[in-house]
C-alpha cells in the first residue's frame, strides 16, 4: 500500500472511534488531538479535457451520494430520507439521460453533454443538512441572483459584497452565535440608520448565511451581504454607510452577549468595477460568490476546505459518514474511521440551523428582485422535486434498486460517458433485473422478458 496522499497541510480532527460507552461520549464531547489526518490535494483540473472534466464530476458526485447515505444513520431530519425510492407507485426508479447543453442541468453539473439521473427517488429538499439537494438548490438560486444582478448593473446599479463576521471562542454554542448574528444583522438592517442608507443611496441587498467549524475558536457563523448602490454614491459615501453597517453589527452582538469584533477582522468590502468587465462576466461571478453560503458546488463540492483549522459542513458530513482512510506505516493496514466528534457537531449543527433561511432579500420597496424579468421564485422543496427530464433508459425494480444503489453513481458515469446502451450492458453485467420503458408504462408488462421491448 502507497503512504498517505501528499497533503495540502494537516489538521487535528479529535480521536476516531466508534465506542458507545460512557468514556468514549466523554471523549466525543472534547477535541481531543490524538489524530492527525492529511488534506489531499487533487491534481489541477485541465477543463479543456472533457473527460478529465466528467471523471472530476462523476467522483464529487459519487462522494456526495455515499455521504448522503450515510447521513441516513446520522440525520435526524427529513435528510433521513433522502435519496430512498417511493417518488412512483411502484417504487420503482427510472434512469434518464438527456443532453445538459445550454440547459439547466448544464449550470447545475457543469456538463456540456450528457446528464444522467434518476426519478422516483425522494429529495429532502435541505440547503443546510443534504451534500446533494445543496447542490441543485445552490444554481438554482445563483440563476436567480445573478439576473437581479445583471438588471441592476444594466440600469446604474453598483454592487458590492461586504462581509460581516463576529468574534467567537470555543465555549460558545452555534445557538448562540447564530441567536447573535440574528440580534447584529438587525441592527444593520432597522431602524432610522437603515432608513438614511436607502435614502443616501441604497437600492437593496440580499444576504447569505455560512457556518463553518473552527478547531481552535469553535463555531464561526458570518453573513455575506450582496448590496447594491446608485452610481451617484461616492466612495467616501460608501465607506461611511459600510463603516455604519459595523458600528451596528458590532452593537447587535455586543447586546446578545458577545464580544465585541474589530474592524480589521469583523468587515470585509469587495467592489466590482462593471467599467472594466462584461455585464455577463460580472453578475455571473458575483452571483457564484454570494451563492457560496448556499452549498453550491464551491463550498459543498468534494475539493472544498475550510481555512486553517476549520471543516466546512461539507467536510462535518464527510468525516461524520464516510469517514477517511488511515494506513499503518509500519505494517501497511489499511482502516477507515468515522469522526465521531464530527457526529456530534453535526446533531448541534442540525438543531441549531433548523428554520433559517440561507437567503434572504431586503424587502418592500427595496426588493431588489421588484421589476426583475424572472419566473416566480420557487421553494427549496420545489427545486428539487423536479425530475430530469430526457430519455428514460431502464426502469429498475425494488428489488433491483437495492443491489444498484450502493453503485448508483458509477451507473450515473457510465451512462453519461458511453450512453444508454453502455448503461444496459453495465445492468446486465451486474445480474439485475431491469425493464425498457414503454410508450404506454414504465412498469413490466405481462409476457416482455427483463430489457426486451414488447
Amino acid at each position: 500500500m502507497s503512504a498517505v496522499p501528499a497533503a495540502e497541510r494537516s489538521e487535528a480532527l479529535g480521536t476516531f472511534t466508534n465506542n458507545s460507552s460512557a468514556a468514549g461520549q466523554d471523549v466525543v464531547r472534547r477535541e481531543v488531538q490524538s489524530w492527525l489526518t492529511l488534506r489531499e490535494t487533487l491534481p489541477k483540473l485541465d477543463r479543456t479535457d472533457p473527460i478529465a472534466v466528467q471523471d472530476r464530476r462523476s467522483d464529487r458526485r459519487a462522494e456526495r451520494w455515499a455521504i448522503r447515505k450515510g447521513l441516513r444513520q446520522v440525520a435526524q431530519g427529513r435528510t433521513a430520507s433522502c435519496g430512498l425510492p417511493g417518488g412512483r407507485p411502484d417504487g420503482s426508479v427510472v434512469l434518464r439521460v438527456t443532453d445538459a447543453t445550454g440547459t439547466a442541468a448544464q449550470a447545475t453539473t457543469g456538463a456540456t453533454g450528457r446528464v444522467a439521473g434518476f426519478s422516483g427517488l425522494w429529495s429532502c429538499g435541505s440547503v443546510w443538512m443534504c451534500p446533494e439537494c445543496s447542490v441543485r438548490i445552490a444554481a438554482q438560486r445563483s440563476e436567480e441572483v445573478g439576473k437581479v444582478l445583471a438588471h441592476h448593473v444594466g440600469t446604474g446599479g453598483v454592487p458590492l459584497l461586504v462581509t460581516l463576521t463576529m468574534r467567537h471562542h470555543r465555549e460558545h454554542s452555534l445557538a448562540e452565535c447564530l441567536a447573535a448574528l440574528t440580534k447584529g444583522w438587525g441592527s444593520v438592517t432597522g431602524g432610522r440608520a437603515a432608513q438614511r442608507d436607502y435614502a443616501a443611496g441604497l437600492r437593496g441587498w440580499v444576504r447569505a448565511l455560512e457556518v463553518t467549524r473552527s478547531m481552535d475558536n469553535g463555531w464561526h457563523v458570518h453573513v455575506h451581504a450582496l448590496i447594491v448602490v446608485e452610481q451617484t454614491m461616492s466612495d467616501d459615501a460608501v465607506d461611511a454607510m459600510t463603516g455604519s453597517w459595523f458600528a451596528r453589527w458590532s452593537a447587535g452582538l455586543v447586546r446578545a452577549g458577545m464580544p465585541a469584533p474589530t474592524l480589521e477582522h469583523g468587515l470585509d468590502v469587495q467592489r466590482v468595477d462593471v467599467g472594466s468587465a462584461g455585464l455577463s462576466e460580472t453578475s455571473g461571478a458575483w452571483a457564484r460568490y454570494v451563492c457560496k453560503g448556499l452549498a453550491s458546488e464551491a463550498v459543498m463540492g468534494s475539493t472544498k476546505a475550510a481555512r486553517g483549522t476549520s471543516r466546512s459542513i461539507y467536510e462535518l458530513m464527510r468525516d461524520a459518514t464516510v469517514g477517511r482512510r488511515f494506513e499503518n506505516p509500519d505494517t501497511g493496514q489499511v482502516v477507515q474511521l468515522a469522526d465521531m466528534q464530527a457526529r456530534a457537531l453535526l446533531a448541534e449543527y442540525e438543531t441549531a440551523i433548523r428554520g433559517r433561511k440561507q437567503l434572504t432579500w431586503s424587502l418592500g420597496s427595496h426588493d431588489l428582485r421588484t421589476g426583475v424579468d424572472m419566473e416566480p421564485e420557487q421553494t427549496d422543496e420545489d427545486i428539487v422535486a423536479e425530475d430530469l427530464e430526457g430519455e428514460p433508459v431502464a426502469v429498475i425494480p425494488p428489488h433491483s434498486w437495492k443491489i444498484v444503489e450502493p453503485r448508483a453513481a458509477e451507473l450515473l458515469h457510465i451512462t453519461e460517458r458511453d450512453g444508454a446502451d453502455a448503461a444496459r450492458v453495465w445492468l446486465d453485467d451486474l445480474g439485475v433485473e431491469w425493464w425498457l420503458p414503454t410508450g404506454l408504462t414504465d412498469t413490466r408488462r405481462p409476457g416482455v422478458a427483463p430489457g426486451a421491448d414488447g
